[in-house]
C-alpha cells in the first residue's frame, strides 16, 4: 500500500515547512470551520479525511478516472488495511450521569 501524501490526510491546501504544519479548517471533511473549533472536532475531521483515502477510484496527474479496456473506471478498497488501525471510528463512554463522545481505541 502506498503511503498517503499530506494533502490526502489534512487537505488539499496543507503546508508543511521544516517545522511546521498548516492545516485549513474548510478542507477536514466533515468539520464546520469557526474560530471555536474544538481539539476533538477538528481530529474528527482529520481522522474523516484520511478515512476518505482508503477506497475510490484510480486518477491519472490531471484528476482523471483511470479505465480498464471495458471503460470501467479502475477502483481500490484499502478497507482491510483501516481495520489494522485499531480504532473505533466514533464511540462514547458511559461515566455517572454524563455521556462523552470521543474516539475509541482498542
Amino acid at each position: 500500500m502506498t503511503l498517503l501524501k499530506l494533502a490526502q490526510v489534512f487537505g488539499v491546501n496543507v503546508v508543511e515547512t521544516s517545522t511546521t504544519v498548516t492545516i485549513t479548517k474548510a478542507d477536514l471533511i466533515g468539520l464546520t470551520p469557526n474560530s471555536s473549533n474544538t481539539a476533538d472536532s477538528i481530529l474528527a475531521g482529520i481522522v474523516n479525511t484520511a478515512h476518505q483515502q482508503y477506497e475510490g477510484q484510480l486518477t491519472d496527474e490531471n484528476g482523471l478516472s483511470v479505465i480498464d479496456e471495458n471503460n470501467i473506471p479502475i477502483t481500490y478498497d484499502n478497507h482491510l488495511y483501516y481495520s489494522s488501525t485499531w480504532v473505533q471510528f466514533w464511540g462514547y463512554l458511559l461515566s455517572k450521569n454524563w455521556i462523552n463522545f470521543c474516539f475509541l481505541y482498542s
